[in-house]
């Protein structure tokens, strides 16, 4: 068997680069053949890592399975569908406001995107009931606007532009949630990089018009000697965390920093610091002057899962020693850390 690892999905590797290394060594070790490319091949199982918010990808793919309907495609499924105050979309975590902008935005994007599929009477009602909670949202940012207006400042962003704008993390988790729910019929499987995961597609259907066939999550596997051999080798002493650094993410930064201060620790310790994986020096050299630790604190406070896929880099990639702030007991990777 050939293993395709499609790409073609996303248009930069940063954010997936972790699942490619997983992936392929898994299969490897596995005697299964593995190759990476931005074109589907209609003679191998084209495995896509789930990203399905390019529109003209998602009617590549569309094409692609309606043309050769016996080509095996797996959905790699990475991300939460959860469901709060009568709303589900990816991650959503939050309080009923945050529900309610979910609302706003899945009959806009519906109505501007003919891929993620029409509005109907529910997502119009869903909408229409969360009306008085978006009005309420909406007033203070009207009353800046006015204000400001009414002292002869210039405002060239209206009120309804800056509050797209402030949401734009949820409106870029609900596009890929929809883009998802509305191309899993092309999908033969579909695995996912977490336990909690398939909770939220139970009730969906795949190609073959049935409930999704689940093969199972994908574990990371370690050379323990590798391993320890490269563990915090030319490093220097500080924390470091990688990925998204979220507003809870950055209190822990600020607390750690602060405490070194207060302690008289910040000339042996170095402050504690953010790392996108876009940074040069991440990409160039992962060993050139990283932490020796790094942090992995939940996206935000109320965050109910661990991210085995970042505990994965953090190890195998850059040789440091994870540190969690909360131990959810869903997966033996977590053991591995303090």
């Amino acid at each position: 068997m050939i293993l395709n690892l499609y790409t073609g999905n996303h248009g930069k590797p940063d954010g997936i680069e972790d699942y490619i290394s997983l992936t392929r060594q898994l299969f490897i070790d596995r005697g299964i053949k593995v190759k990476v490319s931005s074109v589907f091949d209609t003679s191998a199982v084209n495995l896509i890592i789930d990203e399905f918010t390019n529109y003209i990808e998602n009617s590549r793919l569309a094409k692609f399975k309606k043309t050769h309907p016996d080509c095996k495609i797996v959905f790699v499924l990475t991300e939460f569908a959860e469901h709060r105050w009568g709303v589900e979309s990816f991650n959503n975590f939050g309080g009923i406001f945050n529900s309610a902008a979910i609302a706003l935005f899945d009959v806009y994007l519906r109505l501007i995107r003919k891929d993620l599929g029409r509005p109907g009477i529910g997502q119009w009602v869903q909408l229409l009931c969360y009306m008085p909670l978006l009005a309420l949202q909406m007033l203070p940012i009207s009353l800046r606007f006015v204000f400001a207006r009414f002292l002869g400042k210039h405002q060239s962003t209206p009120p309804l532009a800056r509050y797209f704008k402030a949401h734009h993390r949820t409106i870029y988790f609900h596009m890929r949630y929809l883009g998802l729910k509305a191309h899993l019929r092309y999908a033969d499987a579909v695995i996912t990089s977490h336990e909690e995961i398939i909770n939220g597609f139970r009730y969906d259907k795949g190609a073959n018009g049935q409930p999704l066939n689940y093969l199972g999550v994908l574990y990371p596997e370690f050379d323990k000697r590798s391993v320890l051999s490269k563990l915090m080798v030319r490093k220097r002493l500080f924390f470091e965390v990688t990925g998204s650094v979220t507003r809870y993410r950055g209190k822990w930064l600020e607390n750690i920093n602060h405490r070194l201060v207060s302690l008289g620790l910040h000339n042996l310790y170095g402050f504690c610091r953010a790392i996108p994986f876009s940074s040069f020096g991440f990409q160039k050299d992962s060993n050139h002057g990283r932490g020796a630790y790094s942090l992995h604190p939940p996206q935000t406070s109320t965050w109910p899962y661990c991210s085995p896929t970042r505990i994965f880099r953090a190890i195998s990639v850059d040789h440091n020693l994870p540190i969690l702030t909360h131990h959810f007991h869903q997966n033996p990777i977590e053991d591995v850390c303090y």
